[in-house]
């Protein structure tokens, strides 16, 4: 039988490599409870981390979708007000107009409602023009740094972003913000949707400038040939008072598409709460700690690792002469 033998110094590095193995694996125990990650690098466990690595990346994409939805809260929450203010100043409105078709009224009577009407010119135009914290309009569109409906005057025309109505509808396609995979959720409502005649391209303030200007004219209804003061203030009054019920419609459609959607942003987001918490689990099974086990282990670690370097120390003071006393 052949009998190994060990030198010092084979001795001296075993223990050594020994040692310096248990220290590392101490070292990567303490770095597993400080982190909470079972895998610290890909060569721990490769398919763990490209599994945790996967759904972690998925957990980011929801989080950015998430912030979207925020934002389109925001947006829409913002909108469902304003569209609700200008429904109230509406209703005003109309009141004001029925009044103003009553041909008994003299010209200080007029005045004072065309005085109201301007009044509620102004409110309604600071309503469709509002801006969000930010200072974007929110019935702008894509031009959210353009005020949706300016003052006429000079070279103003005060139609919606100063173009035509059927061009101004094609310059702001496009607020698809992504709120999934694969869906997106529209912002396009905009003053054209919701303060514009769309039978006659009429803007709700152009409607109450020409009511004022009626109750401003001194020679109306006399000028109008074959009808009597009655008939033609009726009249008058009365067509603006349909294409300003053709406006509150819109606003009360556009109203609509902003409830659904804030209903559609609501389910989404509870969609992708339970999709990040399952990507959460699948990351945290994939490489995430026990730490029970992580416990354990270190305490063991530790204790095998005084009792090598106990042994070592004793072992490593012997020597022959040690027996020969």
């Amino acid at each position: 039988m052949t009998i190994g033998r060990i030198s010092t110094n084979q001795y001296f590095k075993l223990n050594t490599e020994r040692m310096s193995k248990q220290q590392s694996d101490l070292v990567k125990v303490q770095g597993q409870l400080a982190t909470g990650q079972r895998v610290l690098k890909p060569s721990d466990d490769p398919l763990a981390m490209s599994v945790a690595l996967g759904a972690k990346a998925g957990v980011k994409t929801i989080e950015s979708y998430q912030s979207n939805l925020t934002y389109i809260n925001n947006q829409l929450s913002q909108m469902d007000v304003a569209l609700q203010a200008a429904s109230d100043v509406m209703v005003t409105v109309k009141q004001t107009m029925l009044q103003a078709g009553n041909a008994s009224l003299g010209p200080s009577d007029r005045e004072i409602l065309a005085q109201d009407l301007e009044g509620l010119v102004q409110e309604l135009r600071g309503i469709a023009n509002r801006t969000d914290p930010s200072g974007d309009y929110l019935f702008s569109g894509t031009f959210q740094n353009q005020a949706p409906f300016q003052v006429p005057g000079g070279a103003v025309t005060g139609k919606f972003l100063e173009t035509a109505s059927a061009a101004a509808a094609q310059a702001v396609t496009g607020r698809d913000i992504q709120v999934s995979s694969g869906r997106f959720i529209n912002l396009n409502i905009t003053g054209n949707d919701a303060f514009v005649d769309p039978a006659t391209n009429e803007t709700a303030f152009e409607v109450l400038n020409s009511a004022i200007a009626l109750l401003r004219n001194p020679g109306f209804p006399n000028a109008q040939e074959g009808a009597t003061p009655s008939d033609t203030y009726l009249k008058a009054f009365n067509n603006r008072m349909a294409q300003m019920d053709d406006v509150f419609d819109q606003v009360q459609l556009s109203r609509t598409k902003v409830g659904v959607r804030m209903r559609e942003a609501e389910t989404l987001e509870q969609i992708n709460q339970a999709a990040q918490l399952e990507l959460e689990r699948v990351a945290g099974e994939a490489a995430g700690l026990d730490y029970a086990k992580a416990i354990s282990e270190l305490s063991q670690g530790q204790l095998q690792l005084q009792a090598a370097q106990q042994s070592f120390a004793q072992v490593s003071q012997l020597s022959l002469f040690n027996f020969l006393r």
